[in-house]
């Protein structure tokens, strides 16, 4: 099996939409990874040496963020270091580091019981989007799409979708997302993107506009 050949594999397994995806959309998806494998840097942080997979993995998330739109990559000088046993926080150093274009990564994680984790994955992936327009790496309070009328609806159709989850939140109605969700408009978009790859039943049922907006941005149905 040829490297290009093991490359398009693993790009289809990393989720569930990608085989759903038309092959223009595929293709794309798999130039956007290998310009992200050339561009970004990663490393294993106090000399952990991760394994190859785990780049393609990354890449293959994070560029799932891009497919749909005219930016075809994140922050110019970003480093991935991965941690293979946890990640010790804090909120000052978080705050640095990612205005710095650093982004910390739990393989271990991810790859618990010896399987990927898809949902880890796309915590991952939560902080990609975070990434998706601002020339600060600030978390943007809005997610423009490829036309000002997509953008108006997107617009509209979140921050209506974000205030009846705080109402439902508000008044003790059991919801699927998390609380976190309904934090800013940044938050709003990254959770939801987070259950439109791990959980886009459960977001199809519950928030329909929601799911028929990411399934727009994303060029796909999860």
């Amino acid at each position: 099996m040829d490297e290009s050949t093991r490359l398009d594999e693993i790009i289809q397994s990393a989720c569930p939409v990608v085989d759903r995806l038309p092959s223009v959309r595929r293709n794309r998806l798999a130039i956007l990874v290998r310009s992200f494998l050339r561009d970004v840097e990663f490393r294993g942080a106090g000399g952990f040496q991760a394994p190859p997979e785990a780049h393609l993995k990354i890449a293959a998330h994070a560029c799932l963020v891009l497919l749909n739109r005219q930016q075809d990559h994140f922050d110019l000088g970003l480093r991935v270091v991965l941690h293979p046993h946890g990640i010790q926080h804090c909120r000052e150093l978080d705050d640095r580091q990612f205005r710095r274009g650093r982004m910390d990564v739990d393989w271990g994680e991810i790859r618990r019981d010896g399987a990927v984790s898809v949902a880890a994955m796309c915590r991952v992936m939560h902080e990609f989007v975070h990434r998706l327009d601002d020339p600060h790496v600030r978390a943007n309070t809005s997610s423009p799409l490829c036309s000002t009328e997509c953008h108006a609806t997107w617009a509209k159709v979140m921050e209506e979708e974000r205030t009846f989850l705080r109402a439902r939140i508000e008044y003790g109605v059991p919801t699927p997302l998390t609380p976190y969700a309904a934090t800013n408009h940044a938050e709003f978009f990254a959770c939801t993107t987070e259950a439109f790859f791990t959980r886009p039943d459960m977001l199809r049922d519950q928030f329909p506009r929601v799911y028929a907006q990411l399934a727009h941005f994303y060029g796909g149905r999860a």
